[in-house]
């Protein structure tokens, strides 16, 4: 099941205001293309990081005045095209919980785990949790070591979640090198009371990197913007 997402209609209702006054587009129902559509549309998805595609689209319509989807693909290829120097991309993926697909806005140079808890941060230096870094790669590598061909994506439950084991899972690997990352992670997660623990999953959840399982109560699993931003970590999982 993904979570459950702010409504920011208003926003998005005072960037087509804006936006329809830009002259120039496709027409025939396909909308204003010009760069203050592109523009409002990529700021409407960096405030939400990442919706349903059907949420996307009725956004992409809203912005433009389109009055179908034809040209949705190409005006996403359009921004993408303009954001490719900075390493961003709007990225769509089916994500395998609930069989539907989604947009997010993306960080192509951030696309390994070690660097996605950027949000989560220490209140008196700014710094990123390194703690919650370490926590959020031994649940990646849990559930990913959990998922089967026949039952898919893998999950945890509460319980394994909170008393996560590291340097069990997909990503275990052999040599001293690897041994002491795995330690210096063991011992980061180490750091997280029971308290943190439930803070951090319930976070997780909220922000999308994680999602409840709806046929299991109290089990995690991964959420569609884990398959939105960590691709090459969930190669394999991802359609």
């Amino acid at each position: 099941m993904a979570p459950k997402r702010k409504s920011t209609g208003a926003a998005a209702a005072a960037a087509s205001g804006d936006a329809s006054r830009e002259v120039g587009g496709s027409g025939r129902g396909g909308g204003e293309h010009g760069p203050t559509h592109r523009h409002c549309f990529l700021q409407a998805m960096m405030a939400r990081q990442y919706v349903k595609e059907a949420e996307a689209k009725a956004l992409f319509r809203q912005i433009t005045g389109a009055t179908h989807d034809g040209h949705y693909l190409h005006f996403l290829a359009e921004i993408n095209q303009q954001l490719n120097f900075a390493q961003f991309e709007l990225r769509r993926v089916k994500y395998p919980g609930d069989g539907e697909w989604y947009l997010g806005y993306v960080n192509r140079e951030a696309d390994e785990v070690s660097k996605r808890s950027v949000k989560y941060r220490v209140a008196k230096d700014g710094k990123p949790d390194t703690r919650v870094t370490a926590y959020f790669r031994a649940l990646l590598d849990q559930v990913v070591a959990a998922a089967t061909a026949e039952q898919g994506l893998g999950f945890l439950t509460s319980q394994q979640a909170l008393y996560v084991r590291v340097g069990t899972g997909a990503s275990t690997q052999a040599g001293e090198e690897a041994a002491a990352a795995t330690q210096q992670q063991a011992e980061e997660v180490g750091k997280l009371s029971l308290r943190d623990r439930e803070a951090v999953l319930a976070q997780l959840t909220t922000d999308g990197w994680l999602a409840h399982v709806s046929d299991r109560a109290g089990c995690y699993t991964l959420g569609p913007r884990s398959f939105l931003e960590l691709s090459q970590a969930l190669d394999g999982l991802v359609e």
